[in-house]
């Protein structure tokens, strides 16, 4: 199954190479062009003992995506039976309604192999497909998730009368201009960080709501409303009569009353990139898909990341980012298909 899934993302980064028109260029075009070389390949090695070859295209490619399934990893795993990743009507990119396609952009793909030295023989315990960039929209029905999918949750205080409950209601009314913000990982049914087949995206326990007054007077009202506990606020930040920052903290997938566990299967399409503020996505980094018989940490640009044996998918941290309605009661799939059973 892994060489079936590792063809079918190299077959994706390398399609659009036939495309390419192949023109010839005379002396003075050749002496002024600039750039990369279209393959470039990188070796490594970690405190682990293993080695690395990466390979990187030098392409920019866009594309529209469907597959009915995408499962990984299908095996039984600490006597449970399922799948490291599976998602069912998985689209990358998204159609208008007069048919035009807003394509997913990937950058620079790569293939990279991790290799461990067993008396002078190298074998191979890891390779993952990944992306140097990318944006777009990425729909489908998550129903197991192995990996990494920090999602940043921006909103302001309003947001909080979207939750039942009476508490939020009321510090919603107090502070609706207020900026809130926190970061969902993937956690299992109590709060507790969970990353392998999760089925949840929440604030793990332990982790806040922040609340950031912007104005004097809700720093004002901030500081009175932290002082009486209403709605679990807590000042971390103070002054006189003024409090600058408040938190809300999570516990058992609850903070003051509001659920903070959210199912994977509601986000049936996320964003993936880096907000601009205008609405548009910028390229996002780290995005990858691996593969490996044992933890491997793969590195870009000198971040790390942890993975586990098995199929993993990373998404970047600020790769993703949702209102707080959209992180409560999920997300609209758009249309990936002029005729879209899955769209109204």
């Amino acid at each position: 199954m892994a060489i079936r899934v590792l063809t079918f993302f190299i077959l994706l980064t390398l399609s659009v190479a036939s495309l390419a028109d192949l023109t010839p260029l005379n002396d003075s075009e050749l002496s002024a062009a600039t750039g990369q070389a279209f393959l470039q390949l990188d070796r490594s090695n970690n405190s682990e003992g293993l080695d690395f070859t990466k390979v990187t295209f030098g392409l920019d490619v866009e594309t529209s995506l469907n597959a009915d399934l995408v499962e990984l990893g299908n095996y039984t795993r600490n006597g449970s039976s399922g799948a490291d990743v599976r998602i069912r009507d998985f689209a990358l990119g998204s159609i208008n309604g007069d048919g035009s396609i807003n394509p997913f952009r990937i950058v620079d793909p790569f293939i990279e192999l991790a290799f461990d030295e067993d008396n002078g023989k190298q074998n191979v315990v890891g390779v993952r497909v990944g992306f140097g960039g990318a944006a777009g929209q990425l729909s489908g029905t998550i129903e197991s998730l192995t990996g990494n999918i920090n999602v940043e949750i921006r909103d302001t205080a309003a947001g909080l009368a979207n939750a039942d409950n009476g508490l939020a209601d009321l510090t919603a009314a107090l502070l609706g201009s207020s900026p809130i913000e926190t970061n969902a990982v993937l956690v299992d049914s109590s709060g507790a960080r969970n990353n392998i087949r999760a089925t949840q995206v929440g604030i793990p326990n332990g982790d806040t709501f922040d609340i950031v007054p912007d104005s004097g007077l809700d720093r004002f009202t901030l500081s009175i409303a932290a002082g009486l506990g209403i709605g679990g606020l807590n000042c971390v930040e103070s002054g006189f009569f003024s409090c600058s920052r408040a938190q809300i903290v999570a516990s058992g997938c609850e903070a003051a009353g509001i659920d903070v566990c959210f199912d994977l299967n509601t986000y049936n399409t996320l964003d993936v990139g880096v907000p601009q503020g205008n609405g548009s996505f910028g390229l996002a980094s780290g995005l990858f898909v691996s593969f490996q018989s044992q933890s491997v940490r793969w590195v870009d640009d000198g971040k790390t990341t942890n993975t586990v044996s098995g199929a993993f998918i990373n998404v970047p941290n600020g790769g993703l980012q949702v209102n707080l309605t959209q992180a409560l009661l999920g997300t609209d799939r758009v249309r990936t298909k002029m005729l879209d059973p899955y769209y109204d």
